[in-house]
Order: structure tokens, then sequence, then C-alpha cells
């Protein structure tokens, strides 16, 4: 394969006539320099340094400087919204690995007692339970309803059962609440009512 070699013409009477205008300012520049006294020439010399100080920090110093702030916040704003969506995803990984869960436990038949049961199990309010008991309710036809009473029940227990009661993922809620402060310790006495959708 051959090599092809290009030529490109150089007319160096147009360079020489480009370079005469700058030939002709700094001559002009040094002229003048030589017809000041020295004092004149410093005080004119110390001037273009300055302005060729300031054009250099403002023209090109100051936006270099703002550029790289701007380029960091950017940086850290990015950062932020990557933590946010490593949060984000582990909480999903965690909704998902609970639907999971949750969906291989329903398999299981659901009643409104053992849900009722295992609730107060975990609140450890279990051996106060005076009685649970099956009603039948004719408005809540086709539907499981259980009443409950629960003696000297501490008030962080009351909320944490209403809670757990109301925020379970079955179709159960609370339809009665019947609620008596005793006067010796001030617990309470509770008596409700809940009826499964299921």
């Amino acid at each position: 394969m051959q090599k092809i070699k290009l030529k490109i013409p150089i007319n160096k009477q147009k360079i020489k006539e480009l370079a005469l205008p700058l030939e002709l300012v700094v001559a002009r520049v040094m002229d003048y320099l030589a017809r000041l006294s020295p004092r004149e020439r410093l005080l004119v010399t110390g001037g273009a340094v300055f302005l060729a100080g300031f054009i250099l920090l403002a023209g090109i110093v100051g936006p270099l400087l703002h550029y790289q702030s701007s380029l960091e916040k950017s940086v850290v704003s990015k950062d932020n919204q990557l933590k946010k969506i490593y949060t984000m995803s582990s909480t999903i990984k965690g909704l998902q690995v609970a639907a999971e869960t949750g969906g291989s436990s329903s398999g299981r038949q659901f009643t409104l007692f053992g849900f009722l049961e295992e609730l107060s199990a975990r609140l450890s309010i279990n051996d106060r339970i005076e009685y649970m008991k099956p009603i039948t309710d004719t408005t809540e036809a086709g539907h499981e309803s259980v009443e409950v009473k629960i003696r000297g029940l501490y008030q962080e227990d009351l909320i944490s059962l209403i809670f757990g009661i109301e925020n379970t993922p079955y179709p159960v809620r609370i339809k009665h609440l019947i609620i008596r402060r005793q006067e010796k310790d001030s617990n309470m006495d509770i008596t409700f009512q809940v009826v499964s959708y299921g």
C-alpha cells in the first residue's frame, strides 16, 4: 500500500501580512515605553501586570473554581440520591420478603380466635384475658365475631392491642369497645368485639 503525501502549500507572503500588524503594535508599545521615564514605565508595566492578572483571575481561575464548586455540590446531591435509592431498594426487598412470607403462611386457615390469642401472647397480655367467646350478631351475618374482656390493662398495652388489630393484613375490625378505668391502680378493664370479614 502506497503512502500518499499531501503537500499543503504554505504562502509565506500571507503569513508575513498577518504578522505585520502584530509587529507594528509591539514596535509602537516598545517605542512608547522607551520615551517614558523610569517611574512612568514602572507604573505602566505594573498596570499591565495588574490588568493581565485580573483578566486571568476573573476570566479563567474564577469560572474554574465556580465550576469545581458546582461539580462538588452535584456529586454530593447525586450521592444523597444514591443513598435514598439504596434505602428504597432495601425497603422494597424487605416488603417483597414479607409478602412472600405472608403468602406462604396464608395457606393455613385464618381463625379469629387464633389471631387474637397470638396477638395477646405477643403483647404478653394473655394472662389478663377474663374471657374470649364467639357471639352471633344478626347484623353481621356470615361473619365471625368474638367478644373479649381483659382486666387490668395498661394504657400502652391497650394502644398496642388496638394498633395490632387495626393494622393486621387480615380483614379484621373492632366493632365495639368499652373501657372502664380502675380506681385503685388506674389500669383499665376493656370489653371489645372483633369482627372478621373473611
